[in-house]
């Protein structure tokens, strides 16, 4: 009587994450020299949304990947001056708030994550402004150049998460 065999899940971390995790570090610093470079913080934010959606699937922990997800918007905080945390801030209040009332009420399918993207970026520009109202900072505000990033940031998720993420 011939076995099954199941797809196991492995704990190890691949090398190829390792490389990929150090490509977006290396991208993060030279993004933060030449600002028309996009963030990739709304493709993250569509990134972890898939990696959440998949460990509730199938019940596993979250690994390597989730970590050095939150690692990278650490990151872009820091890199960019955003307030600290902003992005961790900006992140639940999607995750817990808005992502699933954006399934539920918009029938876009493979579209969604070019709305994720854009609600991404309209969380961290609400949440950065009200810390600094808070703080008495200036308020930054939302140029032409911001709103290509967010396009160019927006058709790289739609490639990547068109059919993941629905």
């Amino acid at each position: 009587m011939p076995t099954k065999r199941y797809k196991t899940y492995h704990k190890h971390i691949d090398g190829s994450y390792i490389f990929v995790g150090l490509c977006f570090v290396f991208y993060q610093v030279i993004s933060s020299v030449f600002s028309y470079l996009p963030l990739m913080l709304g493709f993250f934010f569509c990134y972890m949304f898939y990696l959440l959606q998949e460990s509730e699937r199938s019940l596993y922990n979250l690994d390597f990947r989730w970590y050095f997800s939150l690692f990278y918007l650490l990151l872009v905080d820091i890199t960019h001056d955003f307030y600290l945390f902003s992005s961790y801030f900006s992140f639940f209040l999607f995750y817990y708030f808005l992502a699933d009332w954006l399934k539920v009420n918009f029938k876009i399918g493979k579209f969604l994550p070019i709305l994720f993207v854009f609600s991404a970026y309209f969380l961290l520009f609400f949440i950065d402004n009200l810390l600094s109202y808070v703080d008495n900072n200036n308020l930054s505000s939302v140029g032409l150049e911001f709103l290509s990033t967010i396009c160019i940031e927006s058709l790289l998720a739609y490639i990547f998460f068109k059919d993941s993420i629905k």
